[in-house]
């Protein structure tokens, strides 16, 4: 009689670790759909429950190759209490891996890197789409051979460049002042930038395009 109890014990509890398997798996397929595939492992269960649930009236915490999962805890009276799930993963992407060494503000292209599956949880930028057209941006800082691209590593290619002549307009009410003037600074369209004129008085303007810009002041 006492073996029985016992069989029927260790079977209630792997049916409803079993269920709970595929509840946290569905629950991280759903989470981790946008990656190529992902790996992961629960660091540990709680003790001395009878059954467990995805508490979906929470929202899971990612950090870099964690993630916490809310749950709901049943002890054998069935009353329930909350708790967090920790599930180490490993989160794979394609991303675009350097060829070579390519030096701070040098203008980047697809033939400078090569596209590979890899773990990207442990970094703590974001890694650039594959789909992203490189030959607008430069790089940002220097970028070593075999390194992952993230976001913090590109910048926008300026449409003007430190030393060229513009035009800067001043937009008056009803009249369009403009005058001849050089930019001190690298910039972007939207982006304000220094630029000095005759007698090398100094504005600051927002770029237009790659020849002209508004006064800002």
């Amino acid at each position: 009689m006492l073996l029985s109890l016992i069989s029927i014990l260790i079977n209630f509890v792997f049916v409803n670790n079993s269920s709970f398997d595929v509840q946290l798996k569905k629950y991280l397929d759903e989470k981790f759909i946008s990656y190529v595939k992902y790996e992961y492992q629960v660091m540990g269960m709680p003790k001395n429950f009878s059954k467990l649930e995805i508490n979906i009236e929470k929202n899971a915490n990612i950090h870099k190759n964690y993630i916490y999962v809310p749950i709901k805890v049943y002890d054998s009276k069935n009353f329930v209490s909350t708790s967090l799930l920790t599930v180490r993963v490993k989160l794979f992407k394609k991303v675009f891996v350097a060829r070579q060494e390519i030096r701070r503000g040098g203008d980047l292209n697809q033939n400078l890197f090569q596209v590979k599956e890899a773990d990207i949880s442990i970094y703590d930028e974001k890694t650039i789409d594959v789909q992203s057209e490189l030959a607008i941006f430069r790089s940002r800082v220097l970028i070593k051979e075999g390194t992952v691209l993230s976001e913090n590593m590109i910048e926008p290619i300026p449409i003007v460049r430190k030393g060229d002549n513009l035009i800067l307009h001043t937009d008056g009410v009803g009249v369009d002042v403009s005058v001849e003037v050089v930019a001190r600074q690298d910039g972007c369209a939207g982006d304000v930038i220094s630029v000095h004129g005759q007698g090398s008085k100094l504005y600051k303007a927002k770029i237009v395009d790659k020849k002209n810009l508004t006064l800002v002041e």
